[in-house]
Formats: C-alpha cells, structure tokens, sequence
C-alpha cells in the first residue's frame, strides 16, 4: 500500500477489529515490517499486526513517561482496573500533551482491561471531549510510528532477494498447494534451465500463480532471486474498473532491457539489444535466477521473445504466463491452470464476503448456483462478490442470465473481446456453435457436423479455441471431448459476443 493511505482512521479501524477479535483491514495486513511468509494464515497476519501496534504504543508510551520521572514499567503491569486507571490519572497530571495523547492510545485500545471512553475521561479528569482529541492525536503519532517502521522495513528490502516481486493483489489463494508442488517439483528436476508456460482463460488466476511459485521457490533457496517483468495492459481491479497499466512493457527490447537493470546492469541502459543479451547469457550462466515474464500474449513481437530468452539457458529458469499457448516451443513445458473447484470457489467467496464486511461464515453464501453461471474463475467469483456485499442473490444472478450491466461489461472485455477479436471467422462461428453441445462436451466429429465447417476450416478454427483457452477438454486423449468453460456459456447466452460480432 501507498503510505499515504496509512491514516490515522484506518489505524483505529484496526485497533478496534483487533479489539473485537474481528479481521482488520486488509492493507495492514500485508505490511512489509510485519515480514510475514506467502503461506501466513490471516489469523498469523492479524496477530502480528497487533503485536507491532503494541510494540510501537509501548515504546512511545513508555519515554514518554521516563521523560516526566514516572514509573516506566509496561502499562500493562499494573494489577487491576483501579491500578490501570490510576496509572492512567499520572500521565493526564503531567501536563505533557504527548504523553497523554499516547496514554489515551494505549487505554483506549491496547489495556488487557476494556474501558469505555467515558470511564476513561473520568479517571483522567478531563472532559469527554478533551480525552476525544488526545486519542485522535494518539492515532496520528501511531501512523507516523507505523510509517517509519514500515519504510524502514521496505528500505532493508532494497537489498535482499525478492526485490522485483509484485506486491500480491490478493488476500489468500485458494485451490492452488497441487499445483505449487507440481511447478516447483519440474524446477528442482530441471538439470538446466527450466521453461514453463502457466496457461489460461483470463482470470483464472495465471499471474497470482505464478507469483506464489517465485515466493515458494525463493523461500526454498531454490533461486537466487527473482526478475519479473510485467506486459500487462490493462488492470481490472475486483470491483471491476478497468485501468491502463502505466508502465507495462511493450516488446523484447523493452523486456531485456528491464531484466538487466533488475540485475544490476545499469551500465547497459543504451546499449543495443544484443550486447544486453549477452550481458544477460553471462549472468544466467552464473546465476541461479527465477525470470518471470507476465502476460505475455500481449507482447506485439512475442515470437521474438522467446527465442531471446531461450539463449539465455543456463542455470535459470523462466516463467511465462500467458492466454495464447506456447506449446509449439519444444523446450517449454505447458501447465493449463484449471478452474476452482466448487469447495474452493465456496471458500473464495466465503473470504471475499468477509473481507468485505459481509459475514458470511456462519450462514454461508449458497455457491451451486453461482457456480453453474461462472464456474470457478477467481476473477469473476470476486466480482460477484463485490455485488453480493450489496446486492441479493437472486438480483446478481438474474444479472448475470440477463447480460446486465451490473456485473460489469468491463469483465466481459477484459477476458474475452481481445481474444474475439483475434479470432477468424471460422472459429467465432464454431464458438458459437457450441452453444448448442451437451454440458458435458462432445467429440471431433460430432462438432464439426455441426458446424457445417469443411476441414480445414473446421482444423483451423478448433485449434485457434485450445490455443486461447477458450475450450476445456475431458475424457481420454484417445477419444477427447470438448466443451465450453461455464462463464464463456454464460456470455455467449446474454449474447454478448454476438453484439461484439456485429458491431
């Protein structure tokens, strides 16, 4: 987070969560001085956040009264309520703002005795408002202390490993321990370099994938550090606005040259594109390097990228994440990312309810019919969530049969219209066509009797639908069936593709 999002409100948002046993604001959670793993538990999150509030309360609280020649013992020493209250009386005697305010902080929100506001003006012998303002200020010293703490933290960072990793644009990640292991296992098999293509539907969860196996794989010591480098566009948030990427890279030459200033190279900020590589072949050499290049079908010179980075091999290793296959490259090895599951999808929107105020736990969220509307891609099961905290489900589901805009058109274009767009006329026609198939999918010859495609058309048009993600295949490979992702059903029924095609 921004530190200038670390207000003073949003500190006593947390106190009082921490206060209540409740789930504070997720932004703190996430802190980089509370030096919490990939795999803490929000419960773990939660504890260590308070702990540091404490820690920093405590400390201020305590030279504060050094300063005035008061007992500087922890404040929670004292034995009793009527102790705790008199303790609290000596630092409003004083006539030292500074202590007072951090007292009221500490009373307030940190006493292992709740008081109330009014019990506490009372003992301190002022008035209500008075103990009112030297708790708001208590708050704006404590963000002051948090902001110092925390930009100390990030400038440690500057010179340990994992430097170019993205900040992680979720809370927890579900469905995902299978696959990590599997990713991590091919890594450490890998005598040489390791090329691997994390494929999907847009949505489905590639880049937070990815990023969990750079953190497992750093935290094993498995790699040295960790290059990343981001092509992605276009952001959509949870709440579905989406926003340009301001600094998204565009082509090879931006790509290397960003990975070699990741590695130390800013001697080589105008140099040409081949002595960067070169450059970069000696480090990957000698180096034991995570290069993650996010995104990738977005690259208008893609082709050209990966025959770059495949000169690089060496003890490295690469990871790409990309809508668009690259099972064509013999020396990369392809991992589609499945959907969630209906267990998974449950908790997912279950922990997004929470996140955002609406509990859920107790009474959760029916998923089954959610779930036969969008299957289970993460992106979309956050955005019902985003309605749900507002909206009936009866209203989000009706929404999403209608094609209204409620869930957002925005989600429509982030995942699809680009890929529409990309695809010939045969295989938009046999897209559509498969509207008409069982759910459970249908064979090669089945489909394109169908279709009334001839061939090549028909061969054409099936290999550009696997080669976006835009089919699911089940059974053998024998006898393979095919069949649409529930969410591109879904679509396809409020005929928003169909409005694409015809604009």
């Amino acid at each position: 987070m921004n530190l200038d999002e670390l207000t003073p409100n949003l500190l006593e948002s947390a106190l009082r969560a921490l206060q209540q046993a409740e789930t504070p604001p997720m932004d703190l959670l996430h802190l980089a001085v509370l030096a919490q793993t990939e795999s803490a538990t929000r419960v773990e999150q939660s504890l260590a956040l308070e702990a540091l509030l404490t820690r920093l309360v405590e400390r201020a609280l305590t030279a504060q009264r050094q300063a005035e020649g008061l007992h500087a013992a922890p404040a929670h020493t004292a034995p009793n309520r009527a102790a705790l209250l008199q303790t609290l009386a000596a630092d409003f005697g004083c006539g030292n703002a500074t202590l007072e305010s951090w007292s009221a902080l500490y009373y307030r929100y940190l006493s292992s005795i709740p008081f109330s506001v009014d019990e506490l003006a009372g003992a301190a012998h002022v008035a209500l408002q008075q103990y009112r303002r030297r708790l708001k200020q208590g708050l704006a010293y404590l963000a002051v202390e948090v902001s110092k703490a925390e930009l100390a933290a990030r400038r440690q960072q500057l010179d340990s490993a994992g430097l170019h990793l993205p900040l992680p644009e979720y809370g927890r990640l579900f469905g995902i321990e299978t696959h990590l292991r599997r990713l991590t296992k091919q890594i450490d098999a890998a005598e040489t370099s390791c090329f691997l293509s994390v494929e999907g539907l847009g949505g489905i969860g590639k880049t937070a994938l990815a990023r969990a196996l750079a953190q497992r794989v750093l935290e094993r010591g498995a790699v040295q550090d960790v290059l990343w480098v981001s092509a992605r566009q276009v952001w959509l948030s949870d709440n579905g606005a989406m926003t340009p990427v301001q600094d998204a890279a565009h082509s090879t030459e931006d790509i290397v040259t960003r990975l070699t200033l990741q590695a130390g190279m800013r001697d080589l900020a105008g140099a040409p594109l081949a002595e960067k590589l070169e450059r970069l072949r000696r480090v990957a050499r000698e180096s034991i390097y995570l290069i993650v290049v996010d995104n990738l079908e977005t690259l208008a010179d893609a082709a050209q990228l990966l025959p770059a980075l495949a000169s690089l091999s060496g003890k490295s290793h690469f990871v790409l994440t990309s809508r668009r296959t690259l099972a064509q490259f013999p020396y990369i090895s392809v991992f589609d990312v499945p959907e969630l599951t209906l267990q998974d999808s449950q908790a997912l929107l279950n922990d997004e309810l929470q996140r955002r105020g609406r509990r859920s736990a107790a009474q959760p969220m029916p998923i089954e019919p959610i779930y036969a509307a969008i299957g289970g891609l993460p992106l979309a099961l956050k955005l019902v969530a985003a309605q749900l905290s507002r909206l009936p489900l009866d209203t989000v589901l009706a929404d999403l049969r209608a094609g209204e805009r409620r869930l957002h058109d925005h989600l429509y274009t982030y995942i699809y219209y680009h890929t529409w767009q990309l695809l010939d006329p045969p295989a938009q026609h046999l897209l559509l066509a498969m509207l008409a198939i069982a759910p459970e999918g249908e064979d090669v010859g089945f489909l394109q009797e169908m279709s009334a495609l001839n061939d090549a058309e028909f061969e054409q048009a099936l290999t550009q639908l696997l080669d976006y993600s835009l089919l699911e295949i089940g059974d053998t490979l024998v006898a393979p069936r095919y069949r649409l992702h529930r969410l591109t059903i879904t679509f396809l029924q409020t005929s928003v593709l169909s409005h694409w095609h015809n604009v």
